[in-house]
């Protein structure tokens, strides 16, 4: 072998060498370019490699070039790639592989600043904290494979993850778990605190975000008595026309990465065993085809989605046309109350303050984002284009609800995305009790189901949500805590716990089937008096209530 294995290059000629390789063949690597290179090389024959390197007037000679003096063939230390720590010279390691990510740098989504975190070091807990594998194969055509890692780096542990490792021996077992708010209660003190911190954000003052639970405290039960009901009441109900075993749904949300690196698969899982509804998030850990390869046909989904830009608009056919050839998806759910990013100000201050976490949670939210403009002639035209269930998630005033039953929608969700969106806007509780009062003036009552979602803490919310209207209701955050805990088993009981409350509320209540549930069983006049009100101790002792900053 002529060529020395040892060569030194400048940064700025390395970068020109790097974008060779990782792009060869959309540029033109010049010789005068080639020979500025080999003037840098170490080595005893730097004349042969010179007029090696002054023939290399294409890219793919260049590359081969590159090829042969890359140091790459064995092991890479890993105290070589801790050299490789700039922006203009970067090199991280994922799963035991070096890729310098230089070039791409400038067009991770995320920003620049998340790699640089673990520039010049292991990437891998830190990328499938967030990504799946299937991200990382669709990522390797825009890296710069280097080699493989030889040796390992001296894991730095941070005082948050001793304070976690710690708690998580000393978590309670399931069976001291009686009511969803207990999930809520471990995951605040077993998740990173900026994790726990985008979960239970709300927007601005978090008026919204409590009402969505305290408006359920304003409804009070009418049981009937001497009733010659069944002991063994059901449960069972259909969406859509999918027939289900609860009235509950797993709701869409980002971020399930964070809270148990299985993520949506522990809610399908799980979903799949109690026969409950899931709906699948467009922002979801998994791509559509990886996620439901794990799914058996007979599962119930919906699919949640929005849309970032025109592009996404323009090609909802395409969308369409991937979720019609999965036999589970029952129903598309889109998002309409995404014009802007919500003012989450618990969530950004916990940001200022961990900056180490604070880039992950960037890639799930970004503000001043252009989203597109999405109107009612959009659904239109959706709703022509296909013959799955159109539903539209985030309605918030009952004049929304009548427009949509008399456009042939099929669905609404009542929801102020859990109170993460505009801080004021009412309870979907309250547009329940609206919306329901004019589709009957309208006629139109049979022509849309209704859901809800946000606040929900016990099977009795479900209860009084049915008796009003609601065809189901959904739950988010509380899946992710109770996964955060205790993975797949947690959200079981999750669930096992829903599904007694309801059953015990219905006996009281003197019914056996869902449909049984009416406006007669509730009191709803003190539904929009907001104060005085009372106290929900467990749910306002699990609340994060927003901090003034700290003097240090």
């Amino acid at each position: 072998m002529l060529l020395p294995r040892v060569f030194q290059l400048s940064k700025r000629r390395l970068s020109a060498l790097r974008s060779v390789r990782a792009g060869a063949a959309r540029s033109t690597f010049s010789s005068r370019s080639a020979s500025s290179l080999s003037a840098k090389i170490v080595g005893p024959r730097k004349q042969v490699l010179r007029a090696s390197v002054l023939t290399a007037t294409s890219a793919s000679a260049a590359l081969l070039l590159y090829s042969l003096l890359d140091p790459v063939p064995g092991a890479i230390e890993a105290s070589d790639v801790m050299l490789h720590n700039q922006v203009d010279d970067c090199w991280i390691v994922l799963d035991g592989e070096v890729y310098d990510v230089t070039n791409f740098l400038q067009m991770h989504p995320g920003g620049v600043g998340r790699i640089m975190e673990v520039a010049g070091g292991d990437a891998t807990r830190k990328f499938y904290s967030v990504h799946s594998g299937s991200t990382l194969d669709k990522m390797k055509d825009q890296l710069v494979h280097v080699g493989k890692l030889k040796g390992k780096f001296t894991e730095v542990i941070s005082e948050e993850e001793i304070r976690i490792s710690e708690q998580r021996k000393k978590l309670p077992p399931l069976s001291r778990i009686f009511n969803l708010s207990d999930f809520e209660s471990i995951a605040r003190e077993i998740l990173p605190r900026s994790t726990f911190a985008y979960y239970a954000t709300g927007a601005s003052d978090e008026f919204s975000i409590r009402e969505n639970h305290y408006a359920y405290g304003r409804v009070f039960f009418r049981p009937k008595v001497l009733q010659d009901i069944a002991y063994d009441v059901d449960t069972s109900t259909e969406f859509l026309g999918a027939k289900v075993n609860l009235p509950v749904y797993i709701s869409a949300f980002a971020g399930s990465k964070m809270a148990h690196p299985l993520a949506e698969l522990n809610l399908q899982a799980a979903a799949e065993k109690a026969n409950v509804m899931q709906m699948v998030p467009k922002q979801s850990s998994y791509s559509i085809e990886e996620f439901f390869e794990h799914v058996p046909d007979n599962q119930n989904h919906w699919y949640q989605y929005h849309f970032d830009d025109v592009e996404q608009l323009n090609n909802v056919g395409i969308l369409i046309k991937e979720l019609e050839s999965q036999p589970t998806v029952k129903g598309l759910f889109l998002n309409v109350d995404l014009r802007d990013i919500g003012n989450r100000e618990k969530d950004t201050r916990q940001r200022s303050v961990d900056t180490t976490t604070s880039k992950d949670l960037s890639s799930i939210v970004t503000k001043n984002m252009s989203y597109a403009k999405f109107t009612w002639k959009d659904v239109d035209k959706i709703m022509a284009s296909t013959q799955l269930p159109i539903a539209l998630k985030g309605i918030q005033r009952g004049e929304d609800v009548v427009s949509a039953a008399e456009r042939g929608v099929k669905a609404v969700v009542l929801s102020n995305h859990g109170g993460r969106q505009l801080d004021f806007s009412r309870p979907p509780l309250e547009v329940l009790a609206e919306a329901k009062q004019m589709l009957k003036e309208k006629g139109l009552e049979d022509k849309i189901e209704i859901y809800l979602d946000g606040g929900v803490r016990r099977g009795s919310d479900v209860v009084k949500a049915l008796c009003m209207g609601a065809k189901g209701v959904g739950l988010g955050r509380p899946f992710l805590y109770a996964m955060a805990g205790y993975g797949e088993p947690g959200i079981t009981h999750l669930l096992e716990i829903l599904e007694g409350e309801i059953k015990n509320n219905m006996r009281l209540l003197g019914v056996e089937r869902i449909s049984d549930l009416n406006e007669s069983l509730v009191d709803v006049n003190s539904l929009k008096f907001r104060n005085p009100r009372a106290n929900d101790v467990l749910y306002d002792e699990g609340y994060m209530s927003l901090r003034f900053p700290e003097f240090k």
